[in-house]
């Protein structure tokens, strides 16, 4: 296979010319895709593709061409970074049309992972599309064993923080959820084949290439039930320390009120109560507010109210 890549960056074969029979892979930005959309198959429908942001995976199955755009979450900051591609594959032909000054580090993964060494752009795009997903289910075993650590940490105790790192898994995994559908349904277009672009045996690649994004997808799903379990667990176990709290100061109000009575009764300004002018009384008040506190404490803890 050889790879023809704008502006030099690298080819199997930097002065070759292109064999008519060969495979071509292209790797231009979004303002070279633009200028080849008059010589390229499916051009008008490329270049609205092209004038458009991409936000999400699709795939447009043209009588002589497969179009499509690709929007790849980063696996480290999955809500703020992501690679998007717009793509243009034909018979000979795969063109991939990235940001401007991404096509040297796209190159350079593609090199890493061997991909250019292919035997035809067929192959390329299946492993293209297989490398989106390399290593996801060990993504989202970690996610678990984040959400799982949560949970250990919500029944010992109630740290502000665990909610909004919950939250943020939630939309994580809503993001990589997203992903997999969109996924799963430009593989099922490509295993369609409508265009009879591809040979027999990647119908079949792509299908068991949708399979296994389709058990991503229930996992990732799964991971936000999960998710919103903890989530519960969390609202539930705050609930209880707040009623806790609100049951420890109903009972201190419920001790002191006696004795604000007495004190509210005692203050009263009226010139005969012979309490006032006994000479022991105030030690009998005394005694009865700490026995009036030793019986409602007593009262209590027969009832588990402490």
């Amino acid at each position: 296979m050889l790879f023809s890549v704008s502006k030099g960056i690298h080819s199997q074969s930097e002065n070759s010319s292109i064999p008519p029979d060969g495979h071509i892979l292209e790797i231009l930005s979004l303002e070279e895709a633009l200028g080849r959309c008059r010589e390229l198959p499916g051009g008008p429908a490329l270049k609205r593709i092209l004038g458009e942001t991409a936000q999400y995976c699709k795939a447009e199955t043209l009588p002589d061409c497969i179009l499509g755009t690709l929007v790849i979450p980063d696996r480290q900051n999955a809500l703020k970074s992501s690679f998007s591609a717009v793509f243009c594959l034909t018979d000979r032909m795969l063109l991939l049309a990235v940001a401007d000054g991404q096509q040297a580090s796209l190159l350079d993964r593609l090199s890493r992972e061997e991909l250019l060494d292919c035997q035809d752009i067929f192959q390329f795009f299946f492993r293209f599309l297989s490398l989106q997903i390399q290593g996801d289910m060990m993504l989202l075993q970690n996610y678990e064993k984040r959400l799982a650590t949560m949970e250990e940490a919500i029944t010992e105790s109630f740290p502000r923080e665990w909610e909004k790192n919950i939250n943020l898994c939630r939309r994580e995994l809503l993001k990589l959820q997203a992903f997999y559908q969109q996924m799963m349904d430009m593989c099922e277009i490509l295993a369609d084949n409508d265009c009879t672009l591809f040979p027999e045996e990647y119908t079949r690649h792509f299908s068991r290439l949708s399979d296994r994004i389709d058990r991503l997808y229930d996992h990732t799903q799964m991971l936000r039930e999960y998710a919103l379990q903890i989530r519960e667990i969390y609202q539930s176990q705050m609930d209880l320390k707040q009623n806790d709290t609100m049951r420890m100061l109903t009972v201190v109000t419920t001790i002191f009120l006696p004795l604000s009575l007495l004190t509210g009764w005692y203050g009263m300004n009226f010139d005969h109560m012979p309490e006032l002018h006994e000479p022991a009384a105030y030690f009998i008040l005394i005694g009865v507010c700490a026995a009036i506190i030793l019986l409602e404490i007593w009262y209590f803890k027969k009832k588990g109210w402490l």
